[in-house]
């Protein structure tokens, strides 16, 4: 019963959130570890930290999260729950968006969809900074991180894995 609640929550968050991976992450947060408690805050941390070493990081994520609930079945149909609502739903938009994509209701609603994202975004990073954020240190490799990254061209994969070996030789 956990893994079916478990898929249908992927498929739901799937299906009904738009903006990219990362909007997901404040109802994925709440569901497994404030709603259903399957994993903690750090466990959720380090389930984003692994899929963002990887190419697909949410789908992975979504598989480390699905094996941590059900092993590799939950892995497994994590992966499926995550990609068949995308499928559905682009194969449909792709019908008609350039049918409509001038129509004013649907540029209105995109633009009032872009703010909404930025908060959904601010707070899953409020919420899970509060639990990676424990320290003067790991504070320090988390705005160092951020420094980079906005004022250089480096690969957002090099700084998590230079932040990581930071923190092993510092913590």
């Amino acid at each position: 019963m956990v893994l079916l609640k478990f898929c249908w929550i992927l498929i739901v968050i799937n299906a009904l959130t738009i903006g990219g991976g990362f909007v997901m992450l404040p109802m994925l947060q709440k569901e497994f570890v404030v709603t259903n408690h399957w994993l903690t805050n750090h466990e959720f941390l380090d389930a984003i930290a692994i899929g963002q070493l990887t190419p697909g990081p949410l789908t992975v994520m979504n598989a480390v999260i699905g094996y941590k609930v059900s092993g590799l079945t939950g892995a497994i149909l994590a992966m499926v729950s995550s990609y068949l609502p995308c499928i559905i739903i682009v194969t449909v938009v792709a019908k008609y968006y350039y049918d409509y994509r001038e129509s004013i209701i649907v540029r209105s609603g995109f633009k009032g969809i872009r703010p909404a994202v930025i908060g959904l975004l601010a707070a899953v990073a409020i919420s899970l900074g509060h639990t990676a954020l424990v320290d003067p240190r790991t504070f320090s490799i988390a705005i160092l991180s951020f420094a980079v990254i906005v004022f250089t061209k480096i690969d957002p994969s090099f700084v998590i894995i230079g932040a990581g070996i930071l923190g092993a030789i510092l913590l």
